[in-house]
């Protein structure tokens, strides 16, 4: 992980350096030393003194006690001398000093950042009988640079190694961001990355000038500007949940007011906690879940992100967040692979290198247990298991490596034996600092996690570890809980929970004060931008690349495809015969003209329909992280034209040597591509607005029927019928089209009663751009289709 000191240690600017450390003057024999949790923002004070050594640890037994991730009991020691105090690890134990590992003793200085394991702490020294010399002195200000360009003017920040301070991390571009240091200040400039920089919890858009106290965020790293520098308060990406008062209402037709679907919940989830949210039947679970992860916005209270409201600040925590819905978030046509490449092109930054995301896809494979299945298609020709198909879900989510995951009953449906290897899977997630939250039924292997949360009716009614909660319910199994629970209204268990040792240990020990409420703005004013382009060029070519993947790695489907037009043009020409008098065979190609169009509008309608509905959960979940809409429909549009194309062409062909069709075979191509072309679309506008296949097969004839009968060939149509044609029907102005092309022979023939035979009711080029005008119309509708289905925090 990204070490401190080699990231943002000391800006260099044209303000007062540090002085060398043999020049600051710590020289008291006694010190009160400050350890400041960079996480929690607890303080440890304890008084050093130069006749002892002092242990570090978290349970020293008379030593210096400090509480956080991997601290081991006796951790490091600290002593001092006539120079000041110094550190030094015990044993094998983890210690580093900005971010540089500790192996030897090394000297503490005002300010430093001090690594035990895991967990980072500020120090900060406080003098007893002389404070002013326990402070940090600086010299005078340095003269400006003449050029501002200069080395020590500007700071890289970014993953590139070449940049100044680089970190290590798949969601940092590789140039992020620089810091300008001028003769007034420190500018910090974000060079359009990916996941963007921020300032007090504002996406920036070109620069903005720092003040002391801004809290400023790479991506997820966090870092406060001291006016001198910029100080790390977490430079692991790391997540602390904290839930105060939490409440969603919905309106109830039923008894005419709002019902509670959440009901006043508070919460803490610290990073490497692995969390389980279990309860009655309509509890919130789910609900609850959402609004954490920003999904669903509650109604009333707040969920904060490391002390920012998350809501306030979406942008800044939207690439921190995995979420792995019940139903799969992986194709299951294309290599297991290829599914994570995709899916890490789409959401790393575009200066990823192929071999950093093939590095990435390696690791998380390995993490999964997957890495024997890398180069298998998902469910051909052996079909992955229940359990291996929820890890290929959970691998897609990791590439990116999320701090904060959200389950949702990802383990319903599998064995105990799979539930179990699911659960172990999920706490060694956790165990690399990542904050999991998990919902679920199953409670055999509860015990794999380190808390749970307990709702009924929207309450919390427990928090706390799972095998203290059976003790706490005066119950033998935790699976008799829900009978329980019925037994007595939620008010009363809820108001039990508030009254317990639990509550105070777990919820409201672990909140923080009212006075270090959220961060969601500061003293810096910053333009925000949407983390969305209109159009992403680089995207929309992953995704289509990803769709062709798709359609021919179903090669029965894709045959199924090909084959229709084929087998119509050849049953057409074997119905239909073109000899004879004038009369007949004007009838004859006016007859096979609409059989070409309703196949054409029928090949279109068919290949879109259920193209959207089908992969619906993984375009919510892409869409949630940086999908665009105009970049997908674009990968969809694209592809299915081509196919279009193919499919018009053999079917005129066919019919074109099995019959004498007098005319442009380049018109009627055209004409019945863009028929099939505004047919697909329409078939995308359906896909958008459904939510199953089913529905989206059922709405297909609805639209097709209409087709055939405002096509004004079956019958004559009046003025309303005409009206109603010209101004919906694609069948309409595509034969119109068609017959345009037919031999001037053919258009003048009448029938008995003095009847053109096959009478035009506009010119072809206008026929055809009300075509293309019906199929951007059907376009826009599929794109107001997609954007209904956004859920935004």
């Amino acid at each position: 992980m990204w070490p401190p000191a080699e990231s943002l240690a000391r800006i260099k600017r044209k303000q007062p350096p540090r002085l060398p450390k043999e020049d600051i003057p710590i020289t008291a024999q006694e010190h009160t030393i400050e350890f400041r949790s960079s996480y929690t923002r607890k303080r440890s004070t304890a008084s050093l003194s130069s006749v002892k050594q002092h242990i570090l640890g978290s349970e020293t037994g008379g030593g210096i006690d400090l509480e956080g991730e991997d601290i081991l009991a006796r951790h490091a020691r600290l002593a001092v001398d006539a120079s000041g105090p110094s550190v030094e690890p015990i044993g094998e134990a983890s210690v580093a000093l900005n971010g540089r590992p500790v192996t030897s003793p090394t000297r503490l200085n005002d300010g430093d950042w001090l690594a035990l394991g895991a967990s980072l702490f500020q120090i900060h020294f406080v003098a007893g009988e002389q404070p002013q010399e326990a402070t940090l002195r600086l010299t005078e200000p340095a003269p400006a640079p003449a050029n501002a360009s200069d080395a020590t003017g500007i700071v890289t920040i970014g993953r590139s190694p070449h940049c100044d301070h680089a970190i290590d991390s798949p969601l940092v571009s590789r140039e992020h961001a620089r810091l300008i240091c001028d003769s007034s200040g420190v500018v910090i400039e974000d060079l359009n990355s990916t996941n963007g920089t921020f300032i007090n919890g504002q996406r920036l858009a070109g620069q903005a000038r720092l003040h002391p106290g801004d809290r400023v965020a790479i991506a997820t790293f966090a870092f406060v500007f001291t006016g001198v520098a910029l100080e790390p308060v977490d430079t692991a990406g790391r997540v602390r949940v904290e839930v105060r008062g939490l409440c969603k209402a919905v309106p109830d037709r039923s008894a005419g007011q709002p019902k509670r679907l959440l009901d006043q919940i508070s919460l803490v989830f610290e990073p490497g906690e692995f969390v389980v949210i279990f309860g009655t039947s309509g509890s919130g679970k789910s609900t609850l879940l959402d609004a954490l992860n920003g999904r669903r916005p509650p109604t009333g209270g707040q969920v904060l992100y490391n002390g920012t409201d998350l809501y306030a600040a979406f942008d800044l925590f939207r690439s921190a967040i995995g979420y792995v819905p019940q139903q799969d978030i992986v194709h299951r046509k294309i290599r297991v692979e290829r599914a994570l490449h995709y899916t890490a092109e789409l959401r790393l930054p575009p200066d990823t290198t192929d071999s950093e995301i093939d590095a990435h896809i390696r690791r998380v494979l390995d993490k999964v247990g997957l890495s024997d299945k890398a180069e298998v298609p998902i469910d051909t020709p052996a079909p992955l298991s229940g359990g291996q198909l929820k890890r290929v879900s959970l691998a897609v989510e990791l590439v990116a490596n999320p701090n904060i995951l959200f389950l949702d009953e990802v383990t319903s449906g599998l064995d105990a034996g799979t539930d179990k290897r699911m659960m172990r899977l999920f706490a060694d997630l956790a165990a690399d600092q990542k904050t999991v939250i998990c919902v679920t039924h199953t409670l055999e292997n509860i015990d794999a996690c380190h808390l749970v949360v307990l709702l009924h009716r929207g309450k919390l009614v427990y928090f706390g570890p799972p095998p203290e909660a059976p003790k706490f319910f005066g119950i033998a199994r935790l699976s008799d809980v829900y009978e329980l629970l019925e037994s007595e209204p939620a008010d009363y268990w809820a108001d039990r929970f508030l009254a317990s040792s639990h509550y105070k240990t777990y919820v409201s020990a672990r909140l923080t004060d009212d006075a270090a409420q959220t961060q969601t703005s500061g003293p810096t004013e910053v333009s925000a931008k949407s983390h969305r382009r209109w159009f992403d060029g680089s995207q929309a070519g992953t995704l289509m690349r990803r769709y062709l993947d798709l359609i021919v790695s179903d090669r029965r489907n894709l045959a199924i495809l090909l084959l229709q037009a084929p087998l119509i043009a050849v049953m057409i020409g074997l119905v239909f015969s073109t000899d004879g008098p004038l009369p007949a065979r004007a009838a004859a190609e006016g007859q096979i003209s609409f059989i070409l169009v309703l196949s054409a509008i029928w090949f279109g309608c068919l290949n879109s329909a259920r193209e959207l509905v089908k992969e619906l959960p993984i375009y919510l979940r892409e869409r949630s992280v940086n999908l665009g809409i105009a970049p997908y429909l674009t990968s969809k549009v694209l592809p299915l034209a081509a196919l279009c194309a193919l499919q018009c062409v053999m079917l005129l062909a066919i019919v074109s040597v099995l019959l004498s069709l007098p005319g442009s075979f380049l018109d009627r191509v055209v004409s019945l591509f863009l028929a099939g072309m505004a047919a697909t679309t329409m078939g995308l506008a359906v896909s958008a607005f459904v939510d199953s296949n089913d529905k989206a097969v059922a709405t297909v004839p609805i639209l097709l029927i209409p087709q055939v009968v405002l096509s004004n060939a079956v019958v004559r149509l009046g003025d309303a019928g005409l009206l109603v044609a010209k101004g919906t029907m694609i069948s309409f102005w595509s034969l119109d089209a068609m017959k345009a092309t037919l031999s001037a022979e053919t258009l003048s023939a009448r029938d008995a009663t003095g009847q053109l035979i096959v009478p035009l009711s506009g010119q072809f080029a206008h026929d055809l751009v009300m075509v293309a005008v019906l199929g951007l119309v059907f376009l826009i509708v599929a794109s107001v289709g997609l954007k209904l289905k956004d859920r935004k925090p």
